[in-house]
């Protein structure tokens, strides 16, 4: 393994710090994701439920008749009533909208995130399983000093120390970073 110099290893330090804020981003859009489908869901079903309520074309002609004729203003209680109705079935329509593009937004932004993370993330799964905890638990973003991460593992602090420099340099053949 060749030694790295300070601004390549600085540069490792830096990629993998912005790795786990990208995974920090990346689960808060998942999560957002799922309420953006829920709450979608919750509509699509209210407006199904609602389609079954809706009265027959003809009844519907005569309501919107009435209220056409009387310039807006409705004076029969059914034809008032159904035309609330048809508003707040038509917010729920937009709200769908909303939320459907929301969601392609979302869908969007987390295919790039996954992509923006595949080769480190590759790289980071060649590591064994005890470099991969020390690189979480250091460059994460609860970021834990080296006597720390020392005193969860069961290790010295200088072990820690040394293993992050072979971890970098593994990283960086691993990439192909240069000095």
């Amino acid at each position: 393994m060749r030694v790295l110099d300070d601004t390549v290893i600085k540069e490792m330090e830096s990629t993998l710090q912005r790795y786990y804020r990208k995974i920090e981003e990346l689960q808060s859009k998942r999560k957002a994701l799922e309420t953006v489908e829920k709450n979608a869901d919750d509509i699509r079903r209210i407006l199904l439920d609602v389609n079954q309520l809706i009265p027959s074309n003809g009844t519907v002609a005569n309501y919107n008749l009435i209220v056409a004729e009387s310039s807006g203003r409705v004076y029969d209680t059914t034809a008032q009533a159904y035309n609330e109705f048809s508003r707040s079935v038509e917010k729920f329509e937009r709200e769908l909208v909303t939320l459907l593009q929301k969601k392609i937004k979302l869908k969007m932004q987390i295919m790039q995130l996954e992509a923006s993370l595949e080769g480190i993330g590759f790289a980071l799964n060649l590591l064994d399983p005890l470099d991969r905890t020390i690189c979480e638990q250091y460059y994460g973003v609860k970021r834990k000093s080296n006597l720390q991460i020392g005193l969860s593992l069961n290790m010295d602090e200088k072990s820690i120390r040394y293993r992050k420099k072979i971890i970098n340099q593994k990283l960086s053949e691993y990439l192909k970073v240069r000095r």
